[in-house]
């Protein structure tokens, strides 16, 4: 399929805050996004505006869109994946971007006990390894291989910046997922459970992987 790869725009957001969600959602019924934005679950009209603008927002933060990368199909974004270091994954940064389009501090701390279940289940970061973070592709253009094209174009950077690889997060279960991470070299290094988590989300719990130069 003839497409194009290209650095995301502000104008994106829309159609990104919509491969977050699926990102998020990963194999199973609840999307991470579902508990930071409140609000009924699912892909709705407010959800994927709120975080749109996040995402658009002038100040940094890891949902910018300034970290994404999309593969575009007749002019259409048809998937992406964002970069970036674990520097740049800081609650603080996430949080200036929230006030500029709106959320007070009490939506913020109501959004973090929300978050907690994934809080104490998250493998953290690895220093000196890019982030890679929201792969996702829409459901009418999966099949073309533009996850692997884009986790080329990310393991291109981590050399070129030297890094000392990358590495990414992935729910257990997932294993379409799994892979075609370890086809692109990446391996499952850590995991961590919580009752919880799978009560939340009907997955045990989540991976960290890593691709090692």
């Amino acid at each position: 399929m003839e497409h194009t790869t290209r650095d995301a725009q502000a104008s994106d957001s829309g159609e990104m805050a919509k491969l977050y969600y699926l990102a998020g959602k990963s194999h199973v019924a609840v999307s991470i996004y579902d508990l930071m934005v409140p609000g009924p679950y699912g892909m709705t009209g407010d959800r994927i505006d709120r975080m749109a603008r996040i995402i658009a927002a002038e100040a940094p933060s890891w949902l910018s869109y300034r970290h994404y990368r999309v593969i575009e199909v007749d002019g259409k974004v048809a998937g992406g994946l964002a970069t970036f270091t674990p520097e740049d994954d800081s609650n603080k940064d996430l949080g200036k971007a929230m006030m500029e389009v709106g959320w007070g501090v009490a939506q913020m701390l109501a959004m973090s006990r929300r978050l907690k279940v994934w809080a104490k289940t998250d493998t953290g970061r690895e220093p000196g390894y890019l982030v890679v973070e929201n792969v996702a592709t829409f459901e009418e253009y999966r099949g073309n291989g533009f996850t692997s094209e884009l986790l080329a174009g990310a393991i291109e950077r981590a050399g070129n910046e030297d890094h000392k690889g990358l590495q990414l997060t992935v729910m257990l279960g997932n294993e379409p997922a799994i892979a075609v991470y370890e086809k692109a070299g990446f391996k499952v290094e850590k995991t961590r459970e919580n009752k919880k988590f799978e009560k939340v989300f009907s997955s045990p719990g989540v991976g960290q992987m890593l691709l090692k130069f």
